[in-house]
């Protein structure tokens, strides 16, 4: 490194690089704070906290360490080179058609693995959420939840533990039953050369867009294509009356366009502000320089191309994440 880093160069690239540490801070701080700022009762804050803490500890944080653990397993169960593995397939070169064969076959078993065990499980979050306060409360319907009718019978809590216990059932099958059929493919694609040709133009198409980073990180693509519509899916499924179905489709359709697309709305005005300030050139007509980009640039260049593309991405990362706040 060219020049030493300060504080917030080390938080802001971090945020920038790390698709998983980004959407995190973005849904902590404009959903999980202002949705429990804004709660209407103890019942609706356990509710938010179950909820928001698991999808954060799936979505971030479990999808990507499987990510790096399934890389290492079908990189050995391959025979393929660590460092090729990880590295994006259109990256791959100079390597036989027999190496190809196995990261592609060992790509797919990753990228298949991770989201048959976690794709369930984030499904599985807004069900199991309200059948807790129901074995705890004996509210089941979400007016009830959040103070607006009077309590309902305690005798209904063993519903709760037993609604549960069919869910979490109900989808293991459902990843088992993934988790065989990958097993399957995998088995029969890398002993029968016929087979593999008939699954390769969905291991293919499978690879190339649902790939993982060389650190196992996710995509922003996870998340738009797979886990977000996932959780949507478990919310409305979830709904205990049309009150919650109106709460969730009014939430979601201000925060999902946010998170996704709301800071690509605002960054250019604010980085062609930076720029005048600071005398930089971080946004041009090839588009916003990444930190990454602004490291290759020479010493004496450096340090006022981060302190203007550390106001620029700061100042868009806060609005954005307040506007979601906002909408919450």
């Amino acid at each position: 490194m060219c020049v030493k880093l300060s504080l917030a160069t080390n938080i802001l690239k971090t945020l920038e690089t790390s698709s998983s540490i980004g959407m995190f801070a973005r849904d902590t701080g404009g959903c999980l704070i202002s949705r429990l700022g804004l709660s209407r009762s103890k019942d609706e804050s356990r509710e938010i906290s179950i909820a928001e803490l698991s999808e954060s500890a799936l979505f971030y944080f479990s999808a990507p360490a499987l990510a790096k653990t399934t890389a290492n397993a079908f990189s050995k169960h391959f025979n393929v080179d660590k460092d090729t593995f990880t590295s994006n397939i259109k990256d791959i070169k100079n390597v036989d058609k027999k190496t190809l064969k196995n990261v592609k076959l060992g790509k797919f078993g990753q990228i298949m693995t991770v989201f048959g065990v976690i794709l369930p499980a984030v499904f599985a979050i807004a069900p199991i959420r309200n059948n807790v306060t129901l074995s705890e409360e004996g509210k089941e319907k979400f007016v009830s939840v959040v103070g607006l009718e009077k309590q309902e019978s305690k005798k209904q809590r063993e519903k709760g533990i037993k609604k549960s216990a069919n869910l979490v059932k109900k989808l293991g099958l459902i990843s088992a039953g993934v988790l065989g059929v990958t097993a399957g493919i995998l088995s029969l694609s890398k002993k029968n050369e016929g087979i593999y040709k008939t699954f390769e133009p969905l291991i293919d198409k499978t690879v190339k867009h649902f790939d993982f980073t060389k650190s196992g990180d996710l995509e922003m693509k996870h998340y738009g294509a797979l886990i977000y519509p996932v959780s949507i899916a478990s919310y409305f499924y979830a709904s205990r009356d049309k009150y919650e179905k109106q709460e969730n489709a009014r939430r979601f359709s201000v925060t999902v366009p946010l998170l996704f697309f709301g800071e690509k709305l605002i960054q250019n005005p604010i980085y062609k502000t930076c720029d005048k300030i600071f005398k930089t050139k971080n946004f041009d007509e090839n588009g916003i320089k990444t930190y990454k980009e602004i490291f290759k640039l020479p010493k004496n260049k450096q340090t006022q191309a981060l302190k203007s593309k550390n106001l620029a991405y700061g100042s868009t990362f806060f609005i954005n994440t307040m506007a979601i706040a906002a909408g919450v």
